[in-house]
């Protein structure tokens, strides 16, 4: 239906589970928008961590699952609509001028995506296209840790092993440090130790899939990227969850760790991030808690 003064209308929370069920069918096929919701219905109990999130939709009708969250300078989108004509139309309507990450979006959804860019007048920094691999979880269950006599696995818990993940990150960026901590209070991670010292780590980011995958220089080609892998879907699996991870084409190490974990690749995905027009310093290390 065509609506002449197009609004962006912000969804209240209490009508989140009702969007996050329409994604459940055909599973897995819809289990990144189910994800996306799913965890922002978790993170509603910490206020701290939600005041710069808005999940929005066109005209208020969500009957389509055409959303769009926006988390401070992450934009994660899903419609279940094949043109996209709905999801064109609410990207359209969002202010671009700080830059966004849009984060893990279907290769589906790239038409719209770039059509709004275009239409902007936006630069783009990188555009990073991942397979996404898939794990059910009946079988991230069966996974045996052998864990090396000395070291221990456990989740992440601390502030400190938040930089020491960032320091070592790939798309380290400006609020990536918050970023990275709040993943560490609200979100299942898992890192290995030897001590006190953490020397290999995984996320579990938003979109429900695995990331941030890092082993120190030191301790490399011993199979901990591996193990704290498994740790993680493990633990995932536990808890009822069917994993996804993304890897890039050119990731040869990560493409073989998720193979020979038995990962399934189902479909593609896209990050991609725009340069933004009136530079925004999301730095906000000092808004940590317990900083």
């Amino acid at each position: 239906m065509e609506v002449k003064n197009d609004r962006i209308e912000a969804l209240t929370p209490n009508f989140w589970p009702k969007l996050r069920e329409l994604f459940t069918r055909d599973w897995p096929e819809n289990q990144i928008g189910y994800f996306i919701v799913d965890d922002y219905i978790k993170w509603l109990k910490s206020d701290f961590y939600m005041k710069n999130v808005k999940l929005l939709t066109l005209n208020g009708d969500f009957s389509d699952g055409t959303f769009v969250v926006v988390d401070r300078y992450q934009l994660f989108i899903y419609t279940l609509e094949e043109t996209n004509e709905r999801l064109t139309k609410l990207l359209r309507l969002l202010d671009w001028k700080k830059g966004f990450i849009v984060s893990a979006f279907r290769k589906k959804f790239l038409p719209a995506v770039l059509e709004v860019i275009k239409e902007k007048k936006l630069e783009i920094e990188y555009d990073s296209e991942n397979f996404v691999h898939f794990l059910p979880k009946e079988k991230a269950t069966e996974f045996h840790l052998d864990i090396p006599e000395g070291f221990e696995i456990r989740p992440l818990s601390t502030l400190e092993h938040a930089k020491t993940a960032n320091d070592l990150w790939a798309y380290k960026h400006d609020g990536s440090l918050f970023y990275l901590k709040r993943l560490i209070d609200l979100n299942p991670t898992m890192g290995v130790f030897i001590g006190d010292e953490l020397i290999a780590w995984c996320f579990r980011f938003q979109s429900g899939v695995l990331g941030a995958l890092q082993v120190k220089e030191s301790f490399r080609k011993k199979g901990f990227g591996k193990l704290v892998t498994k740790a993680l879907c493990k633990e995932l699996g536990k808890n009822g969850s069917d994993v996804m991870a993304l890897v890039a084409d050119s990731n040869e190490a990560s493409k073989r760790t998720f193979q020979a974990l038995g990962f399934e690749i189902i479909d593609c995905c896209h990050w991609i991030k725009t340069i933004a027009k009136e530079p925004f310093d999301w730095n906000d290390l000092e808004n940590l808690p317990n900083f």
